[in-house]
């Protein structure tokens, strides 16, 4: 919401200003400049860029968008957690087979929508219990999760670098789009001085687009996305938490309050507010 909040808050701060100084907002409606610009920066995109690194970039802009992880969610994956292994602990390793080989259609899983639909997340979480139920050895299941990790971690670092390329383009695209506004001023140069503002005007819109476009829209949306991939880092690493502690023989209340610590204080859940949701749960 709040990076929605903020694009408004710069159309309305730059065309505001641009208006209240005596500007024309259709002076800035040039089709020709948008084609340029745009058409450019697409272009030099799809050059540079691998086409499973664009797919999942565009998957994840919506993120960028979104509401994002709350307390409430890393609450409850740490309950999660708690009644899995205080099953394990009652029922023996077994008893969550079915769980992790269908998650999709268990008990405990069913009552956490926003762990489910976290794919990536289940197929970390479930893949590490799996082992654990096929009799691996901790520590082997513990280097796994750490391999696992570090590679999702290559994979998403990817993502950003899409838009931080674009950005670090669109201010010379602008100037590229301004030439050639201004090759065109220069075929009609014996035109009348209203013509000439005009295509001089015209040129300088692309190079407008292109500074705005980087630094008030394509930058910031590359920085949100870092800051995505942190927490969707951190939502794994709180579920790898608990599981070594629990792997390594610690008690399920033990095991969660390590995944607890595992996250940053803003989406910490209370200590007391945890033991009475695991206990009640």
């Amino acid at each position: 919401m709040l990076s929605i909040i903020g694009v408004l808050v710069v159309l309305v701060g730059v065309l505001g200003g641009y208006m209240a100084a005596g500007g024309k907002l259709l002076v800035l409606i040039q089709p020709a400049e948008f084609l340029t610009l745009g058409g450019a920066a697409i272009g030099g995109m799809l050059i540079c860029t691998p086409s499973y690194v664009l797919s999942a970039t565009l998957k994840k802009l919506k993120k960028i968008f979104a509401n994002g992880y709350s307390s409430q969610d890393f609450m409850d994956i740490l309950v999660m957690q708690y009644e899995l292994y205080n099953k394990v602990r009652k029922e023996g390793i077994l008893s969550i087979e079915q769980d992790v080989s269908a998650p999709e259609g268990s008990a405990v899983f069913k009552r956490f929508p926003k762990f489910l639909e976290n794919h990536e997340a289940v197929d970390f979480y479930c893949d590490a219990l799996r082992q654990l139920v096929n009799g691996i050895d901790a520590t082997a299941i513990d280097l796994s999760m750490e391999t696992d990790m570090e590679t999702h971690e290559k994979e998403i670092k990817m993502q950003p670098q899409v838009l931080s390329r674009m950005a670090d383009a669109f201010p010379g695209l602008g100037i590229v789009a301004a030439v050639l506004g201004i090759i065109i001023t220069m075929g009609h140069l014996d035109g009348s001085p209203a013509e000439l503002g005009h295509h001089i005007g015209a040129a300088l819109v692309g190079t407008m687009l292109g500074v705005l476009s980087a630094y008030g829209f394509i930058s910031p949306m590359s920085q949100k996305l870092e800051t995505v991939n942190v927490e969707d880092e951190m939502y794994l690493s709180c579920l790898a938490s608990g599981f070594r502690a629990f792997s390594q023989g610690l008690a399920p209340m033990v095991a969660i309050e390590v995944a607890r610590k595992s996250l940053f204080h803003n989406f910490r859940p209370d200590i007391n507010a945890l033991n009475a949701a695991a206990k009640k749960g």
